[in-house]
């Protein structure tokens, strides 16, 4: 099989021409057609997670919004459903801005010569440092900021409640907020809380994924029809990082919930780093309480917050909004 990309680093879109062998569509005597791939963002992403009683919003009082949501995603590889010798393969990798991506989506591969049928699908999440390109909703700075640390997603916010408060453990660095003035609350554990409406964070976090074979509504991949183009989408979701655990299953028994990040703030300054999230582990948060179920994360997680976050982000790419892909090889709905 042979392969032709075309365009150019600066712009949004990555055309990638797929010739496949003249034996091959000769076998396969239903013509060809062409596939474009899309990157969506969930709305989570680009509109917030709100506070509520239910559905989708944060349970706890919190509310979440997002000033940058990057991404390195790419590494496309398609393979014909009734013959896996038969694939098609977009290596390129890019770092794009999530918050930035149009409702419509942002076409970033392009395939053509596919022979008629289903394909089944794959991808990956990657390290910027590891050949990506920048895609103008990244800022140059942001980017050269993701290949020294080979980021997979660079992701800022806050997290805002009025009348919030921040409970750290007890147990891990006390004297950081030795001359800070609790509020007079206590959390389950014990733990001594501060008045904070708002608490910010700015993480870089290596999670390099691989997902597929993709599915929605449990049928793989994508048709191909001769003639025609066949528009597919990656869907990054946003809203992981606040789910009470790893569900297996449909989302709809899903908690969001937030204070355990409020918590993280060791030192009280308003915001949460990886230095704070390195030093906590799950069991020192008492919000971690019966309402989390931390089994079946795709990493152990046992050893800190910091693993908690990249777990979590590691189960955030989906297929055609709420498609499912394994994460890694493992099967996991959520």
């Amino acid at each position: 099989m042979l392969q032709q990309h075309s365009g150019c680093a600066q712009l949004r879109r990555m055309h990638t021409r797929i010739i496949l062998m003249a034996a091959l569509l000769g076998a396969c005597g239903g013509g060809t057609g062409e596939a474009t791939v899309l990157l969506e963002a969930e709305d989570t992403i680009t509109g917030g997670v709100p506070a509520g009683s239910s559905g989708e919003a944060i349970q706890d009082g919190w509310s979440a919004t997002f000033d940058d949501y990057i991404v390195v995603i790419g590494d496309v590889d398609l393979h014909l459903a009734t013959d896996e010798t038969v694939e098609a393969e977009a290596p390129d990798l890019f770092a794009v801005d999530l918050v930035d991506v149009p409702e419509s989506g942002l076409a970033l591969w392009d395939f053509d010569g596919l022979d008629v049928g289903r394909w089944e699908v794959f991808y990956r999440l990657g390290g910027a440092g590891d050949g990506a390109m920048r895609d103008p909703s990244v800022t140059e700075a942001q980017f050269a900021e993701m290949q020294a640390g080979d980021w997979t997603y660079l992701v800022a916010g806050a997290i805002t409640q009025e009348g919030g408060q921040s409970c750290p453990p007890s147990s891990v660095g006390a004297d950081l907020r030795a001359d800070a003035t609790p509020n007079g609350n206590e959390n389950g554990g014990g733990d001594v809380c501060y008045d904070a409406s708002e608490i910010r964070f700015r993480l870089g976090v290596t999670a390099e994924t691989s997902y597929g074979p993709c599915e929605i509504d449990e049928v793989p991949g994508f048709a191909v029809a001769a003639g025609t183009v066949s528009n597919v989408a990656f869907t990054i979701h946003g809203d992981h990082l606040f789910f009470n655990g790893f569900p297996e299953g449909g989302e709809g028994g899903v908690q969001r919930l937030a204070q355990w990040l409020a918590d993280c703030d060791l030192d009280l300054d308003g915001e949460v780093t990886r230095e704070e999230l390195e030093q906590i582990a799950p069991s020192d948060l008492p919000e971690l309480d019966g309402r989390f179920q931390l089994g079946g994360a795709p990493i152990p997680i046992d050893t800190s917050m910091w693993a908690y976050v990249t777990a979590q982000l590691k189960t955030q790419g989906h297929f055609q909004g709420e498609g499912e892909c394994p994460v890694d090889g493992m099967a996991h709905e959520h």
